[in-house]
């Protein structure tokens, strides 16, 4: 018979599903442990990266006047945008200050003025030529790209404007016009142009631009700046220029004239948005090569800029070239900016013309004394020493402005009379009737038959006359040129140093310039030269571009 389990004992459990369930437990409880972990963890960086775990950043910027208005939208704009530039939070500050305070204090070597702000990790000029005319190696990254251009124009009245239209004037002719009389494009009752020349970006572009225009160098390059040319050019448009200190003040002049052609100022060197900003006022752009003030973004590299406001002012940079922030520049009267800046003069270029607007020279009054004695008939080259420096000085007449002044002597010895030297043509303006004067004078020259020469005292009695006869405005000079000398005068070489010393007015300087061709010289004439800032020249012949250059030099340098 068989048997039963008892009632009392419970059936065993099996220990496989169990453990199962606990597993999947576990596993489910570390799954949701990382999930949680991992969210905290993003949550904790979202919140340490909206805090700028490595604070604020700031940069410095400072801007021209010209263009200040949109930057400074365009500044709070970026800012409204809450960039962040790597673990900083980055904010842009503007700071308005003109571009020549800013050139001359990095120009300057010395410590920076505090009365220009912080010193900018980014800098936005008027134009290329003030990034030019501070330029120091390392301080500025690269070459600096342009946010907004406007082109360099003349502010004038709508008469004037149609007038100069009419006529094709270019940057050439504004010299002429400035010293001259506008009645020869049909304004009748109108003085010279009365062109204002504030100082600032606009006129230095200006001036350059009729540099250029003279020269045939675009841009100004420092050579042509520093030529006879170039220097009377800047020079007749700045001798006797209105008086004006601020372009804007200038320019409401312009506008606000009832009278035009009686006005104080007819026409003002400035910005089309200047312009166009000014109620009353026309524009005109002269004919040939359009300056413009490209306002170009700086990136500065000095050691008070660290790596991420250098950064930051690369990103700046290029949020204000991109198309959205065009339209705020076009609303404020700019055009679109190019790819790069057009090129500008050089530092040294612009130097020069900044220094002949300070002080402009109408022009050289020269006197020349041509060596006649009789080595001067020996041959050189092709033909004689004589023939070279006549054929010399009347192709460097050709080229001489007709407001230069112009003058020969010719000396020897006993060459008229008793007297060492002949005045062949007074010294005067190169007019027509003046050039045919020289010209007939210089057919005649013939080499003596004496082979001693009296320089010394030639030279004394030149220089005499130099100083009496002195021309306001022109630089004033004498040009000996000789193949010796072999001065037989009772003159020294110490008492004509002596002489020209008593002679010398310091309120009507007078130069002294020598050429020696193929001679020793003396060490007197050389001295004489370099007490009056003269030139010192001595060649080997005379039949060589070097000899022309030289009294190209001579008679046209300022």
């Amino acid at each position: 018979m068989g048997t039963h389990r008892s009632g009392t004992r419970s059936r065993g459990v099996s220990k496989g599903p169990v453990i199962a369930v606990v597993v999947i437990a576990l596993l489910a409880a570390v799954v949701f442990g990382w999930f949680w972990l991992r969210d905290r963890s993003t949550d904790r960086d979202s919140a340490a990266a909206a805090g700028c775990i490595q604070g604020t950043s700031t940069l410095n910027v400072t801007v021209d006047p010209d263009i200040a208005a949109p930057v400074l939208v365009l500044a709070q704009r970026y800012n409204d945008t809450k960039p962040r530039v790597r673990d900083h939070c980055a904010q842009v500050m503007v700071q308005v200050k003109p571009s020549a305070a800013v050139v001359a204090a990095f120009a300057g070597n010395k410590p920076w003025d505090p009365a220009l702000g912080p010193q900018p990790a980014l800098w936005i000029p008027d134009s290329s030529r003030s990034i030019e005319s501070m330029r120091v190696p390392g301080l500025i990254e690269g070459n600096p790209a342009p946010i907004a251009v406007s082109p360099i124009v003349l502010g004038v009245q709508e008469d004037l404007r149609g007038a100069l239209e009419q006529a094709k004037v270019s940057w050439s002719d504004l010299p002429r016009l400035q010293q001259g009389s506008l009645g020869e494009i049909g304004l009748t009752g109108w003085s010279g142009l009365r062109m204002a020349l504030p100082p600032g970006d606009a006129t230095l572009a200006a001036a350059a631009a009729v540099g250029s225009a003279v020269s045939g160098a675009d841009p100004l390059s420092a050579e042509a700046a520093q030529s006879g040319q170039v220097v009377a050019a800047v020079s007749g448009l700045a001798a006797n220029a209105p008086d004006a200190t601020d372009v804007q003040a200038a320019l409401a002049a312009v506008a606000t004239a009832a009278q035009p052609q009686a006005a104080p100022v007819h026409a003002v060197a400035a910005t089309e948005q200047q312009v166009k900003s000014q109620a009353g006022l026309a524009l005109f752009q002269p004919a040939g090569a359009a300056p413009v003030a490209d306002h170009p973004a700086a990136v500065m590299s000095g050691q008070w800029v660290d790596q991420t406001q250098n950064l930051l002012a690369g990103l700046f940079s290029d949020f204000l070239r991109t198309p959205e922030q065009a339209q705020v520049f076009a609303a404020a009267g700019f055009a679109a900016a190019p790819p790069a800046a057009a090129p500008v003069p050089p530092r040294a270029a612009l130097d020069k013309v900044r220094a002949t607007l300070a002080n402009p020279v109408l022009g050289v009054q020269a006197t020349v004394l041509v060596d006649v004695s009789s080595s001067m008939a020996n041959t050189d080259g092709s033909t004689t020493r004589l023939a070279n420096v006549l054929g010399a000085l009347r192709s460097t007449m050709n080229v001489m402005p007709p407001d230069f002044g112009l003058g020969v002597w010719t000396f020897g010895k006993n060459i008229d009379g008793t007297t060492p030297y002949k005045v062949q043509t007074p010294t005067a303006p190169l007019t027509n009737t003046q050039r045919t004067a020289v010209s007939t004078a210089l057919n005649g020259v013939r080499a003596s038959e004496i082979r001693a020469d009296q320089a010394y005292p030639t030279l004394l009695a030149a220089y005499r006359s130099a100083v009496t006869n002195y021309v306001n405005g022109r630089t004033n000079s004498v040009l000996l040129i000789t193949d010796g000398p072999e001065d037989d005068s009772t003159v020294t070489g110490a008492k004509l140093l002596t002489d020209l010393a008593a002679a010398a007015d310091p309120a009507r300087p007078v130069r002294v310039d020598v050429i020696v061709i193929g001679g020793a010289g003396t060490e007197t004439l050389q001295t004489a030269a370099q007490r009056t800032r003269g030139a010192y020249t001595r060649l080997a012949t005379s039949d060589d571009i070097s000899f022309g250059s030289a009294m190209v030099q001579a008679l046209t340098t300022p």
